[in-house]
Formats: C-alpha cells, structure tokens, sequence
C-alpha cells in the first residue's frame, strides 16, 4: 500500500475516534456504511484502496451531533456543513482535520475547508417503497445535484431528462431557500412514514440502492475495523448485498477500485 494513502487512513481513523467518543458520550446512534462498512466486513479494516470514511446517523441523532459538536469535540476538528461553512451546500455534513488539506478534483474550484475528512449521511423516515418514495427520492436527488453546484463542484451534466428539467427549475431558488424547501421536504418524508423505513437521501447510489427495511439497521452491532470496535447494522449482510449485490465479498479487479481523493499531502 502506498504510504501516503495509509497515513491519510490512519488520520481519517483519527477523526472517526473523536466522533465515536462524542457519539458514546451522548447516547447517540451510528453506524458504519458503505465502503467503510464493507471494508470492516471484508477486510476488518480499510478497503486497501479506499481514501474515506463513511457513517450514517438517524436524523434524531444527527441533529443532535450538530447541537453539541462544536462544544464537546476538540477543536482540532470542524463539524461542516451548510450551517457552519458559508461555501458548503451539500446535504450530509463532515468532520475536517484543521490544518489539514486533501485535494478532490471534482471539487478543486471550491472556497469551503478542505481539510481531511470523514462523511457523515441522515437516514431519514420515509414513506414506504413505491411511487411515493420515488418521487420524493429523485426530487431530493435533483436538490442534492444544485447543492454540489453551488458548492464548486466541477459541472457535470445531469443524465435523465426529468433531472435536467428538475434543476432547471431550482435554478430560481436561491441556496438559502432551496435548503428550506429541503427541510420542508424531509418533514413531509417523515409524516408519511410509518416508521417501518429509512432513506439515504444523500446517498450516491439512488432510490433502489438507498431505501432500507429500518429494522436493519436497530440499535447496531459491534464489528471489527483497523482493530477496533465500531457499530454497524443488525443485518449488514442484507444492507451489503443492496448496495454492492451478492458477490460483494468478492475483489474487484484493479480497474474498478475507486478512489475519491486525487492528490494526498505527502
């Protein structure tokens, strides 16, 4: 392994520990996901290749972390999101390294801090799965399009027509009140839940991928990651199978391990 990319995991692991002390400290939930959750089960630690951190909290939860971050953690870490970094418009927050700074090309244009970072995702109550939950899926999708917009994320062109059409008309929105409307979505998300399912909303791999039975998630379980215990879903093993298929266990080949960082300090 390059020895770069195993000293930005080994402070990546940094920044998890103080959010899982904040997290014990206050009875609040978590859970490993995606590559990170995957790595734990496969590899008990990092994906070799793999350059983030990834949790998810439900949103009671979440909210409550924003509440309290910035007068329970130590200061060598910054809780981001779009309450606290005026450049930053991306709907699930990050815990930045201070004086640090990582380099994502997709983002090499953008003002907010950079610095190195773990991802922090809401599951939000929503309705159960079906043209209801579609729909609110891709509108919310669409708003997290324009939020990476107008965080400086480089341009690209939306694929389907409904989400060209979709961010043509949030165009006249401004970011302060695009993320109104967001809230006032998600509310509506949870009324019309029975408390029976969860969404990733923020998530990059779409309604069929990021819509959850909420049992599988619970109250966690402990797994093992770099050596130490972390929480992850009750039913990881389905969560897993969702978003990666069957064969997740299996090593893919070199031209499809992805990475989200282009340039590691040395």
């Amino acid at each position: 392994m390059d020895d770069a990319l195993r000293k930005l995991q080994l402070t990546e692991l940094e920044i998890l520990d103080e959010f899982v002390r904040i997290c014990e400290e206050n009875g609040l939930r978590y859970y490993l996901i995606g590559g990170t959750l995957l790595g734990a089960v496969r590899h008990h630690g990092f994906i070799p290749w793999d350059d983030d951190i990834d949790v998810c909290m439900p949103r009671a939860d979440y909210d409550r972390l924003a509440e309290i971050w910035e007068r329970e953690a130590s200061p060598r870490f910054f809780y981001q999101s779009p309450d606290t970094d005026p450049n930053y418009f991306l709907t699930y927050a990050k815990i930045r390294l201070n004086g640090t700074e990582v380099f994502e090309e997709r983002f090499e244009q953008s003002k907010f801090h950079k610095g190195i970072f773990m991802d922090i995702f809401p599951l939000d109550f929503c309705p159960a799965p079906g043209p209801v939950c579609h729909f609110l899926f891709n509108v919310l999708a669409v708003m997290n399009y324009r939020g990476q917009i107008d965080s400086g994320e480089n341009y690209t062109p939306y694929r389907e027509l409904s989400g060209k059409i979709g961010y043509a008309v949030l165009r006249i929105y401004s970011p302060e009140r695009l993320w109104a409307l967001r809230q006032r979505l998600l509310r509506l998300s949870r009324s019309l839940s029975r408390g029976k399912n969860l969404a990733s909303y923020s998530g990059a791999y779409g309604y069929y991928k990021e819509v959850y039975p909420a049992d599988w998630f619970g109250e966690g379980i402990t797994t093992c990651f770099e050596n130490k215990v972390y929480r992850a879903p009750v039913q990881y093993d389905l969560q897993l199978r969702q978003l990666y298929g069957e064969d997740y266990m299996i090593i893919p080949p070199p031209d499809k391990q992805k990475t989200h960082i282009s340039r590691i300090p040395g």
